[in-house]
Formats: structure tokens, C-alpha cells, sequence
């Protein structure tokens, strides 16, 4: 089993220690058939539970706070009726499309934001954009303009939290 003292003459020879692995191999092949049959059970609770409802934190008022006004950067803000403004230009209407059954509903608005911003000189020459967007319309609008915006040649888009922009009443 473990270890071996030459010929059985009864000589003190030299001792040859050897590891049995078959028990470390049994546990082995044990663990793998518990994983092979516990995976597909775990994909199927992820597919099942894979919304995860949350609702993100708003930063408070602060003095530190920079007032949209007050900076030259380009801002595209999209409002809840999804309307996509180019400081206070209309830009986009998405609201006709978020009632449309299919797999891509904003695809239409997201070609002519895609459009007006390739023909917008001052973001091609900027190559920056920050995107604001209130916080109760669809995660896709978000996505999915960010997504036209970086292929009309707009390079560094990001994201601007504002904490007003989050309810009407100026809840938080």
C-alpha cells in the first residue's frame, strides 16, 4: 500500500514510498459527475431569474456640484418621453416607438440619431459627447443610442448623473 521494504528475507534495505492516488482519483470522478449534473440546473435558475429589478443611487445636492449651464461640453439628454435634445435642440423623437411589437422597435430613431450626428460638425470635430438620460425610461434607448453615437464617429461618450433628473417633484 504505502511503502515497501525490499524482499521479505528480512534485510534492512532500502524503504520505497509510493502515493496511492486512487482514492484522490475516486473523489476526482465524484466531483465531476456532482458538476456535470449540477450545471445545467444552475443555467436554468439564471435564465429563469436573469431580470434583476434595482434601483440605482442618486447622488445628493451638493455645493461641489457642477451645473449643466455652466459648461461648454456637449450634452444629449434624453427625457421620459424620449426625446433626445441637443442641449435644448430637439434632436430625436423615440416616443412614436415605444409601443411597437418586434425585435428592434427604435431601430428607425436610432438611424436618424445616428445621421444627425455624423452631420453635427461640432461633435465630429469634439469626438466627445456626454449622454444624460432619465432615470425611469428603457434600458435599450440608453444602449442603444450610446451604441449610434460611438458609430456616427463620436469616440468618448459618457455618462452625466443628475440628481433632479430623476422625478418631476424633485424627489429623491
Amino acid at each position: 500500500m504505502g511503502a515497501s521494504t525490499g524482499g521479505g528475507t528480512g534485510e534492512t534495505g532500502t524503504v520505497l514510498a509510493e502515493i496511492n492516488v486512487t482514492p484522490f482519483v475516486d473523489v476526482m470522478l465524484v466531483l465531476l459527475v456532482i458538476f456535470m449534473i449540477t450545471t445545467p440546473m444552475m443555467h436554468e435558475m439564471v435564465d429563469q431569474h436573469s431580470e434583476v429589478e434595482m434601483d440605482l443611487p442618486v447622488a445628493p445636492d451638493e455645493d461641489r456640484r457642477i451645473q449643466l449651464e455652466d459648461i461648454d461640453q456637449v450634452i444629449l439628454s434624453i427625457d421620459e418621453d424620449l426625446q433626445i435634445y441637443f442641449g435644448n435642440e430637439p434632436l430625436v423623437d423615440c416616443g412614436p416607438y415605444r409601443d411597437d411589437d418586434g425585435l428592434n422597435p427604435f431601430e428607425p430613431c436610432f438611424d436618424e440619431l445616428q445621421t444627425k450626428v455624423e452631420n453635427n460638425h461640432r461633435l465630429q470635430e469634439d469626438g466627445r459627447v456626454y449622454l444624460l438620460a432619465h432615470a425611469d425610461i428603457p434600458y435599450g434607448i440608453v444602449v442603444g443610442s450610446m451604441n449610434r453615437i460611438r458609430l456616427a464617429g463620436v469616440t468618448r461618450v459618457g455618462m452625466v448623473t443628475n440628481p433632479e433628473f430623476r422625478t418631476d417633484s424633485g424627489e429623491q
